[in-house]
């Protein structure tokens, strides 16, 4: 009599022999219903096929019965896997992300991914072939570009690890080769004495108000659409402070649309304070005008990042021919955001604690117990301001000296 035993993971069948002990077939089956097949087989057989004791050499193993049979449960047939193109429409539906990022997200499919691998099967993409594609495009592309490609088909990818339509996720990151030997480069930041010399150009180019934008940016760390979608209302000067609020904290500017809207992260929505020279220079233009809306163009209208780079901020950092002038360039490659960097680099040489720079900039301190049980006295914002009013004086000094001399040389030339 044949019956069946679980083996860990899998099934055995066992047999009883005639001295009385349990013998076993050698071998194991996957399933509980092949085992069963198979005890009923050896069950079922003629008397002379059945295993036997001293049928075969004491050495030897016993002899498996040659049944052969069929498993009785069919085998399911296999699913239809998705194509990354297929994957990518479902996984659109998931994601939930800023209007800004959600366009570059959806520039980088439809520019790279989706025309290599739109048509390839999820589970037949190997790390090798992500690789050599990302290989071949850093000879025409980035590094920050190659790098945003592989976070974002490494989500892709990884969500779909979760949903049950791959086991591992082929798109790793790179943890050899000569990626990891690649200098890191230096982020562009200007000192007091440039940012005045960039913003006293802009008002030459432009206006007053578009020059206080270059100091307001300097002077706080604000980001672009923070500054952008600034409106007066979330000005209190009485007491020196910007208060960017979640509903309409930034301008979001989408495929040419501009739309007001939630700024970059949680932590962006903050309380900045002023230095009291910003507080005065805030003051004076907004009372000089009716706009709903802090920093604007000559005509009251929302700034465009890209109108603003072209026109007045390349000319004025990299310099050129102004008028019957020739201007030196101030800091070259220096970006807009690169204003952002310099207050960092300020609040650092001033010594100001990481968890104040943090809560002025809008950040998040991961895995620092700071930024969860700290918070910024009065003490230390008032340092903070007291730097930033310093430096205001010392550029100011230093600008009108420059002056000063340039026009003593004209009259003694």
């Amino acid at each position: 009599m044949a019956w069946v035993e679980r083996r860990g993971n899998k099934w055995r069948v066992r047999y009883w022999k005639p001295d009385g002990k349990a013998g076993s077939i050698p071998g194991t089956f996957e399933t509980k219903q092949a085992a069963q097949a198979h005890a009923h087989q050896l069950n079922t057989a003629p008397e002379t096929t059945k295993p036997t004791q001293g049928t075969q050499p004491a050495d030897s193993p016993p002899a498996v019965p040659p049944v052969e049979f069929r498993s009785t449960v069919p085998e399911p047939e296999p699913k239809p896997t998705a194509t990354v193109a297929e994957w990518a429409e479902i996984w659109w539906q998931t994601v939930d992300v800023g209007a800004n990022t959600e366009a570059f997200y959806r520039s980088l499919l439809t520019r790279h991914i989706l025309p290599r691998w739109g048509t390839t099967p999820v589970d037949q993409i190997t790390p090798a072939d992500i690789q050599i594609w990302l290989n071949r495009l850093r000879t025409t592309y980035a590094p920050s570009t190659i790098t945003s490609l592989r976070k974002l088909f490494a989500m892709l990818m990884g969500d779909a690890v979760d949903n049950d339509l791959l086991t591992t996720n082929p798109v790793r990151p790179r943890r050899r080769g000569r990626g990891r030997l690649e200098p890191r480069r230096e982020r562009l930041w200007a000192d007091e004495h440039q940012v005045l010399a960039i913003a006293h150009r802009i008002l030459r180019l432009s206006s007053r108000n578009q020059c206080l934008l270059v100091i307001t940016a300097a002077y706080t760390g604000m980001r672009w659409g923070e500054l952008a979608g600034l409106h007066r209302e979330n000005l209190d000067l009485t007491q020196g402070l910007i208060h960017i609020t979640a509903d309409a904290g930034a301008l979001h500017e989408v495929n040419g649309h501009l739309t007001l809207g939630h700024p970059k992260t949680h932590s962006s929505v903050r309380t900045i304070t002023l230095p009291p020279f910003l507080t005065e220079l805030l003051t004076a233009d907004l009372a000089a005008s009716t706009r709903p809306f802090v920093f604007t163009t000559i005509r009251g209208k929302h700034l465009r990042r890209s109108g603003f780079q072209r026109r007045l901020w390349a000319p004025a950092v990299s310099g050129g021919r102004h008028l019957n002038e020739t201007w030196t360039p101030v800091r070259q490659g220096l970006t807009f955001h690169g204003l952002r960097h310099s207050h960092k680099t300020w609040l650092i040489e001033d010594g100001v604690p990481e968890v104040a720079q943090a809560r002025r900039l809008g950040h998040t301190m991961e895995n620092k117990i700071d930024d969860v049980y700290s918070h910024v006295t009065s003490s230390i914002d008032s340092r903070l301001l007291a730097g930033l009013e310093t430096r205001w004086r010392r550029s100011i000094e230093r600008h009108r000296q420059d002056r000063e001399g340039r026009e003593l040389l004209s009259i003694a030339s």
